[in-house]
């Protein structure tokens, strides 16, 4: 196999090291927010979270190897078990005493493997982006038809979004279901289609988060309104601003916050950025945020040397996945939008999103590899989006 060989795409090396990068830093940010917490706390051991974080970094690159060795192929051809096999994971969290929640949290979002824990809505992130991207490569034009292209995949991404939202997990179908609209319309749906049918969720969705989830309509007030409770349910974004805020344009020093000390809730998951911003400063800060724009310049390089559809709209709905949830993330710690617990992807503590990031990479460099030397043929997601009715 030409996977990490002699003749390797330069592209795909130059993805691995951003991603390299953007791992090494997160399990440096990860010890320095954790290390005084874990040391005074229950557990008594420094390396607690860094510990388990880097066991999932072993696990999450020997995966990528191993999908970065497996056709793409073979990728297309698997699309609907794999989809499947994300639909029963998420079915049997919502079932009781299978599915589990964690401390502090009502949702249940987890499934118990032996001691580690499985999030599948993170399984569901790369098993319907390899589904939406292998169902339009198979055949482009049928994607603007209604009840071959559109009715198929939207139904998908349907699924999956209200299987996520019954967790509760509202962010996360919002999420997911901004992100793949954005994948059907760059495969080829035709606005047309796509957009009543994105009104309609979000109608739909919209109804059922602010009738069956107490939570959402309290974020958004507390959103509004941060100071009429700074010391219960306004206080993590309002100490996320501080540290930010403290660190200037240098930083306090690497290990030096003081925000991670108590002060900071979920430091270690979803408010590991402003660890970032306080201890390096907004040089820091903005060049982690860099990094992800490399990321998402390798992954728009490899998809423009692809030599097959998939190869092409793969690698762009992945680098979109991971680009806008680090987006969001940064977007709820600064308070631009509502709080919600998202991972800083390739960063914050958390196996599951890194595991299935990774073998998201790995089938990137994969494409990378199959497409060295050959040209993108033309993918549809350059064509004209039109807005007459040409079939249904």
């Amino acid at each position: 196999m030409r996977c990490f060989g002699d003749t390797m795409s330069r592209r795909a090396w130059f993805l691995i090291a951003v991603v390299s990068a953007l791992l090494g830093v997160g399990l440096v940010f990860l010890y320095s927010a954790t290390a005084a917490r874990c040391e005074h706390g229950r557990s008594g051991d420094a390396f607690f979270f860094f510990r388990k974080q880097l066991l999932w970094t072993v696990l999450s690159v020997a995966a990528m190897l191993v999908a970065a060795h497996v056709p793409t192929r073979w990728w297309e051809r698997a699309k609907v078990p794999l989809l499947v096999a994300a639909f029963v994971l998420l079915g049997l969290v919502l079932v009781p005493g299978v599915g589990r929640g964690r401390e502090g949290h009502g949702a249940q979002r987890w499934l118990d493997l032996r001691g580690m824990s499985l999030q599948p809505s993170e399984a569901a992130k790369l098993a319907l982006a390899l589904f939406l991207c292998s169902y339009a490569a198979a055949d482009p034009q049928r994607l603007r038809t209604f009840f071959r292209g559109f009715l198929p995949t939207f139904g998908a991404l349907a699924i999956a979004c209200a299987l996520i939202a019954k967790q509760p997990d509202a962010g996360t179908a919002i999420f997911l279901g901004l992100t793949m609209g954005l994948v059907l319309f760059a495969a080829g749906v035709r606005l047309l289609h796509l957009l009543p049918g994105a009104l309609a969720a979000t109608a739909a969705g919209g109804w059922y988060f602010f009738t069956h989830m107490e939570h959402v309509r309290a974020r958004i007030q507390t959103w509004l309104h941060p100071d009429h409770d700074p010391l219960g349910k306004g206080l993590q974004v309002k100490q996320s601003l501080v540290a930010l805020g403290s660190g200037g344009l240098w930083g306090e020093g690497l290990g030096r916050g003081l925000q991670k000390l108590y002060y900071l809730p979920e430091v270690h998951a979803d408010f590991l950025f402003p660890v970032i911003g306080e201890e390096v400063g907004f040089v820091g800060a903005a060049g982690v945020l860099l990094l992800y724009v490399l990321l998402g310049v390798a992954g728009w390089r490899i998809a423009r040397n692809a030599k097959s559809p998939f190869g092409f709209l793969f690698p762009v709905a992945m680098t979109w996945l991971i680009l806008l949830q680090a987006a969001l993330n940064v977007a709820v710690v600064t308070a631009t939008v509502p709080a919600k617990g998202i991972p800083l992807p390739l960063l914050s503590f958390g196996g599951s999103s890194l595991f299935f990031t990774m073998i998201g990479i790995g089938v990137i460099v994969r494409i990378a590899d199959e497409g060295e030397g050959n040209e993108r043929p033309a993918a549809p997601a350059q064509e004209p989006v039109r807005l007459d009715h040409t079939s249904s």
